[in-house]
């Protein structure tokens, strides 16, 4: 991934050397930095970029994301001689008013670009499409676009990444047994995945019964307070499935208030700071995670290339990977 990245680099500067090359005189070039910036699409160089990033809601994943998309701002303007700010604007709920009101005061003021999880992409196409049709780019990082929209998105296969972590957690369960699903946003598409995968794979096995869901909203209060619910009401419960970021911290609090680590199986979803802990205090062994650090990297990418005037990945899939409790032995990563 490092080398993609360093190539699309290499690629970009050259793509924008050859814009400045066919700049003839001063006067040509000053016309063309003012056309620059009336045009998105233009290879020519401004002398800065602003990219708004809007997530479902301010948490620790969200942060790591901005973080790599600041990084990559930073290597892609260094290397192209100009300046690439990402504007972050983050709810502290995952609430789909909030977000649209961000999103709207965003598309006012005609930014370079925009970065955006939707909390539901069905309901908020209009918006985005909105920001589209005023020339402002965007890239949804995280979400999925609906079927036959060709908005570039960033992120991986989130069916699959929760067929992985079921078929870990019914290893873990010897295939039979109670399961309860703590399910994120309802109308996030990682989240609704993730969730359709593990009532499809479930729900192939006679011997394995889900016998409660509950929404955490991606929040580690609500999740810790749903599985403690949970918990109480199926004193034989055997394991937990979660759906999102906040939700396998949540049942981790739970499952070490109530006594019961070893007892209820789960395996978690991404790598919060607060997972990474549980696992070293062997509350739980596997995490199948997203990559928030490629994503955030591809995110300032995929805006560079659209105001080069190049067309961007439609879909760039990041792939998923495996933490386990030796990669934290030493404290925590910054993320995938």
């Amino acid at each position: 991934m490092k080398k993609m990245f360093k190539i699309l680099v290499a690629i970009l500067v050259a793509i924008a050397m050859i814009g400045l090359m066919g700049c003839g005189g001063a006067a040509e070039e000053s016309a063309a930095a003012e056309t620059a910036t009336e045009d998105s699409g233009s290879s020519r160089l401004k002398d800065e970029y602003r990219f708004v990033m809007i997530p479902i809601l301010a948490q620790a994943w969200f942060d790591i994301v901005y973080e790599a998309s600041e990084r990559s701002a930073e290597i892609l303007g260094s290397a192209l001689g100009t300046e690439i700010v990402i504007d972050y604007q983050a709810a502290q709920e995952a609430d789909i008013v909030a977000q649209n009101e961000l999103l709207e005061r965003a598309i006012a003021t005609q930014p370079d670009g925009i970065a955006i999880d939707p909390i539901d992409i069905e309901s908020q196409l209009p918006i985005i499409q909105e920001a589209r049709d005023r020339g402002i780019p965007v890239v949804m990082y995280a979400a999925i676009a609906p079927e036959g929209e060709l908005i570039p998105h960033i992120g991986n296969n989130f069916y699959e990444q929760g067929m992985a972590a079921a078929n870990a957690i019914l290893e873990r369960i010897n295939y039979e047994g109670k399961i309860a699903i703590i399910h994120g946003v309802p109308t996030n598409t990682p989240h609704a995945d993730r969730f359709q995968a593990y009532q499809d794979r479930f729900a192939e096995l006679p011997d394995v019964e889900v016998v409660a869901t509950a929404f955490d909203y991606d929040d580690i209060e609500i999740a810790q307070r749903e599985a403690a619910a949970i918990l109480s009401a199926h004193p034989d419960l055997d394991a937990f499935a979660v759906c999102d970021a906040a939700g396998p911290v949540g049942v981790g609090y739970a499952l070490r208030e109530a006594g019961r680590v070893g007892e209820v199986q789960y395996v978690g979803i991404d790598d919060l700071p607060q997972l990474q802990e549980l696992m070293r205090e062997g509350v739980l062994d596997l995490s199948v995670a997203t990559k928030p650090n490629n994503i955030g990297e591809w995110v300032t990418i995929s805006l560079m290339m659209s105001n080069l005037g190049l067309d961007p990945v439609i879909w760039y899939d990041t792939k998923y990977g495996l933490l386990t409790p030796d990669m934290v032995a030493d404290g925590n990563i910054r993320g995938f």
